[in-house]
């Protein structure tokens, strides 16, 4: 049975575009707001406002509330991408076909990139005050603070990975590595999307926002580990970045922690001496030395298997919780959200 929940993501996004885009300055300077409108001109898969829009809609708010704070929400993510791809030295993003799209520092330059994000930033919070005022009330500042508290958070597990790198960490704890992706992924990408469509259907008590975490987490679990999977198995081509791009930029996976798990002690020191380099340094021999030996060892069999068992509780939890809901189109939509990330492949 193919899996329809991308057509509907695709659907979610036009409304999500439309206004994003006017929020996108076109004045002086040109060169300027070119870079700013960059990444949100590239558009991604729009994930995490459609979880938005999905989780407002099956608790039975209103779009046209969430809309405005579902455009804040992609406009973060753009921002974000735009600081993130300097600090991990990424050199591709959302690329097309067989066309490389480089990254907006690779483009420009560090300063100007910088600056594009912060003024991408700045913009996310004009779109997200509109979006507190067209909600109202108490209940737009909760969703204020919620977001306030998700960035926040995200930016914790973006220091806790960075941190590992400048420290020259390579052997990482598992409980370690799960905590990093609970603050910078699960929250950011899975739970908090579910829980502000919540909040702006007016469903946002405690008893429901807990019991959307407990099917968030491990979807948002899944969701980092498959992309980390994919960044190894997939062409350049199809996932519009580098192929291997996480182990050039030094990325503590699960599969690296089940490689440094079973490899020799001399495999191990090498794949240590390979980490501890920085991007420019390491070599295409090195890269493919290291998947191969993943491959050999099961690493990349114990990551999927790891986003199996991910999403068998996700989906636990989420029937658990939409059982009392009434029969809806979203609803179906965020039960094909668990297969397609467990199953994607780009």
């Amino acid at each position: 049975m193919v899996n329809d929940f991308p057509t509907k993501l695709s659907r979610l996004k036009k409304p999500v575009w439309r206004v994003l885009k006017s929020y996108l300055p076109r004045r002086f300077p040109r060169e300027h707001y070119e870079m700013v409108s960059d990444y949100p001109l590239r558009q991604g898969k729009y994930l995490r406002p459609g979880l938005l829009l999905l989780s407002t809609a099956m608790l039975g708010g209103s779009q046209e509330k969430a809309v405005l704070l579902a455009a804040a929400m992609q406009a973060s993510e753009d921002w974000l991408l735009i600081h993130d791809d300097i600090e991990d030295h990424s050199e591709y993003r959302r690329s097309i076909a067989s066309t490389p799209r480089p990254t907006l520092h690779k483009l420009h330059g560090e300063d100007l990139a910088i600056n594009a994000g912060d003024a991408l930033h700045i913009i996310m919070w004009r779109i997200l005050g509109d979006a507190v005022e067209k909600i109202g009330g108490p209940q737009g500042w909760e969703v204020f603070r919620k977001m306030n508290d998700i960035l926040l958070t995200t930016t914790e597990g973006q220091a806790l990975e960075l941190l590992w790198t400048q420290k020259d960490v390579v052997k990482v704890k598992r409980a370690d590595y799960y905590r990093m992706i609970s603050k910078k992924t699960a929250y950011y990408s899975i739970i908090g999307p579910l829980q502000l469509g919540a909040m702006v259907a007016g469903r946002g008590n405690r008893k429901t926002l807990e019991a959307l975490e407990r099917w968030g987490k491990p979807l948002g679990y899944a969701f980092q580990i498959r992309d980390d999977l994919i960044n190894l198995t997939q062409s350049s081509r199809v996932m519009g970045k580098e192929r291997g791009g996480d182990i050039l930029e030094g990325k503590r996976t699960l599969m690296l922690i089940h490689l440094l798990e079973h490899c020799s002690k001399k495999e191990s020191a090498r794949i240590a001496a390979i980490y501890k380099k920085d991007r420019q340094d390491k070599t295409e021999t090195e890269k493919n030395y290291v998947i191969r030996l993943m491959k050999h060892y099961g690493s990349l069999g114990n990551a999927a298997d790891a986003i199996a068992r991910n999403c068998r509780i996700a989906r636990a939890e989420f029937d658990k919780f939409a059982a009392g809901l009434p029969d809806s189109e979203a609803k179906e939509s965020l039960r094909e959200a668990i297969s397609f990330i467990e199953n994607r492949v780009y």
